[in-house]
This record gives C-alpha cells, structure tokens and sequence, in this order.
C-alpha cells in the first residue's frame, strides 16, 4: 500500500488504496447527499468525471463493498454505468444466515420487493440488495465477482486481507429484526391461506439459498445469475395476487413501523465487511483496519483478531457516535479516516474520535462539532510520526506547509481543488491568531 486517498463525497465513502505498481483497491463508493456543498458540484458527476478520470488510468481496479447502503454503493452504480468494465475484480459483501440457516437480510427484503411496491429509496435499497450480484455480474462479467464472509481472504498489492466479519452461518441477528422476519413469515403461515402464500414462501426460501451460493466464495457462474434473475421473476409475478391476501395489509403495517425500518438498516449496517491486512512479520504501514458501518457489538465479537495497534483505522459509520466502540480504547491507531458529511439524518462525528490520540483525515467539517466551536482543525494538536524529522505537530509537516509535493504519511482527502491535507480548516500552516 503506497498510499490512501479519502475522497469527499459528503455523507458517504469512498476509500482508495494505492498500490506501487499503479494499481488501486476502492473500498465503497456512494453518498446520500445530492451534490457536493465545496463547489455545489452534482455527486454524480463528481463519480462519473472526477472519480472515474483520476483512476482510470490505473494498470488494475478493484472494488470491495462494504455493504448494500446508497451512502456506500450509489457512486459504484455511476462507474458501472460508464464503463461495465471499469473494475477487474469485485467484491461483494455475503449476506449471513442464523443458526436455522435461514439469510434474515434477504428474507425482510424479499417481503419488501413484494408488498411495498411504490418505489421510494426504502424499497429500492432493498430491490438492490436482491439484485446486487445480478446487476454486477450482467455488467462486469460473472469471472469478476465474488462474495466475501469471515475467514475469506484476498490480495492487494502483494498483500494478503483478512476478512473478519461477517460470519457466513450463526450470525447474530438482533431480536428485534429476527423477530420482525418471523412476524412478517408468520402472517403467511396460515393454511388457509391461497397456494400463492406457499408458492411464495417455497420461491423465497429457494431464492436466499441460491443468492447464498452466489456468495460463498466460489467462482459465480452464469448459472446462477440465471437462477436468481428466474426466481426474482416468478416471485415478482405473484406481487399483485399476494396483495390481495388478508394478511397483506399487516405485513405492509410491519414493513412500515419505524421501529422496523430502523432495525432493517441497523442489520445492513451490522452485517458490513471487516478487514485487516495479514500480518507476517511484525507491525507495518501496511496495517490497516476497514470497517464500513460496522457496529459496536461486531468489534466485541472480533475483538480477539484485532491486532493491538494499527497504522490506519477508518472509523465505522462516519465517524458517528452511534457506532463507536470501547474497543477503540483498547487500539492504538496512528491515522484516523473519517468519511462524514452534513445530512439532516446522519449524526455528528463522536468526541471521543476527536480524543483519540491519532491524526484525524476528515473529508468535511460540517458534522464536526468541535471545529464549529473552534473554527479550526483538532489535527493542528496532533503528533505525526511520519515525518522525517521524527514526531512533529502536524502543522509543522512539509505537506501541511505547501513545502512538499508529498505527505509522508501518504494519506490524502481529495475534493474539488485536489489532495489536501489532514487539516481541514483551509487555514495557514501556523495557528490561528
């Protein structure tokens, strides 16, 4: 890993991995915002242009997302749109099964795509989920896709990761949403009830299974796009008779409950890839903890495979209290990357990731509380020990000062004027008068 540019995509992500032989590792790509407010710039465009340019050029591409979130897959749709072929290799989050084998996630989503048939960004988030390898296989090539659970491993760079979280079988579903799926199937479990309930029940079911070998890890083969895109139809083409079923209005009254929409993106989010680098020798720069939204309770559950300290850590969520963990207390880190932006539904970046004893990358003040009661950067307290002259306040290093072309952490927010620094004031090198 050569370096790591954060690009600012406002609330959302966009992660990118450089590598020495001009290759790249682009970990989510999505925003929940409209434009980008530095410029007013169209975040389309800024993905479909800026992004898509600034790598084009690179000898190989891959793609890794996290989970089936806009803020963190709407911009990877653009750079498909634009060239199918744009990523050589591509990753794609597996989506878990309980105890009883049974992949929840899919399951509530399925219920969605057929009795939530108006299309607002609640249904199509869950219609991408159902159709996220399908929609990347037809436009990349079955070849380039694969999924990843806990215990997969990949390479980037002469660098082997290891896949930490999510676990393929007995993940740990809340209560709350697992019992929001067995509310929803119970409402169709009645006997009495048309064949087009069984049918459905038959056809979801087979579905999951298929959708989960698709993401075990193997090759994808057209066959089993076939398979999904045959079974989406057929469950598609009962839509309008299971809507005319008694049950049909409670399972649109579950569906809707806030306290259920809620749960359904805190599983999305729970289920996140988590990765790190495999170690071989001891600590590097190449030590590096991924989390996408992952939440607190995943950081307890793979708190025994983390390494004690890391060079990068990007901070789960945004950067958001929400999803900070007391295990971060435990870690050392000397690089945070927080990847935030203002959105009225999207919470404020957590003090204790403007405590932590790290330099902070953040694309975007404006969630940042203790820069709208400074007005200036919490990085211009902070020690680097990247540079040359050894541990230094980051004001002092060579990049900060416009002195060099280079930071030596090679670390870099990228925006609409370019790379910039850690500090995200836009002030001069030496503090504020």
């Amino acid at each position: 890993m050569e370096y790591v540019e954060l690009y600012n995509v406002e609330y959302g992500e966009c992660v990118v991995l450089g590598g020495a032989h001009h290759n790249i590792l682009m970990v989510d790509c999505g925003s929940m915002n409209r434009s980008r407010k530095e410029d007013g710039r169209e975040l389309t465009l800024c993905v479909s242009e800026e992004i898509f340019e600034r790598y084009r050029k690179a000898s190989s591409r891959t793609f890794l997302l996290s989970h089936c979130h806009r803020d963190h897959l709407s911009g990877f749709w653009n750079l498909l749109g634009k060239e199918p072929k744009y990523f050589n290799q591509i990753y794609l989050p597996a989506s878990p099964c309980d105890r009883n084998g049974r992949a929840l996630l899919l399951e509530f989503a399925l219920f969605v795509f057929v009795f939530l048939r108006d299309q607002t960004d609640y249904s199509r988030a869950n219609i991408a989920s159902l159709r996220l390898f399908e929609r990347t296989a037809r436009a990349s090539g079955p070849e380039t896709v694969r999924g990843l659970g806990a215990g997969d491993t990949f390479s980037f760079d002469g660098v082997t990761y290891d896949v930490l979280w999510p676990p393929r079988e007995n993940y740990p579903f809340s209560d709350l949403f697992a019992g929001a799926v067995e509310e929803l199937n119970i409402e169709l479990s009645s006997p009495f009830l048309p064949e087009c309930a069984r049918t459905f029940q038959a056809l979801k079911n087979e579905f999951c299974r298929t959708y989960c070998r698709a993401a075990s890890g193997a090759p994808l083969d057209g066959q089993m796009i076939a398979e999904c895109t045959s079974l989406l139809v057929r469950i598609d083409e009962l839509a309008a008779e299971l809507n005319l079923l008694p049950p049909a209005p409670d399972i649109r009254e579950i569906l809707n409950r806030p306290v259920t929409r809620t749960a359904y993106a805190d599983a999305l989010n729970a289920a996140s890839v988590v990765f790190h680098n495999h170690r071989t020798q001891e600590a590097s720069l190449n030590d590096i903890l991924m989390t996408g939204d992952a939440a607190p309770e995943t950081f307890d559950a793979i708190a025994d495979k983390l390494y004690a300290g890391y060079y990068i850590l990007k901070t789960p969520h945004h950067g958001t209290a929400s999803h900070w963990s007391h295990i971060f207390f435990e870690l050392s880190a000397e690089h945070l990357l927080i990847s935030s932006g203002g959105y009225d539904k999207g919470g404020k970046i957590a003090q204790e990731y403007v405590d932590f004893p790290a330099v902070k990358h953040c694309t975007n003040s404006e969630p940042c509380q203790w820069y709208q009661a400074s007005g200036c950067s919490c990085g211009r307290m902070a020690v680097c020990y990247d540079m040359e002259c050894g541990p230094a306040l980051t004001i002092k290093c060579p990049f900060v000062r416009g002195e060099a072309k280079e930071a030596a952490c090679r670390i870099y927010v990228v925006g609409s004027s370019g790379r910039r620094s850690c500090l995200c004031d836009n002030l001069s090198a030496a503090p504020p008068m």
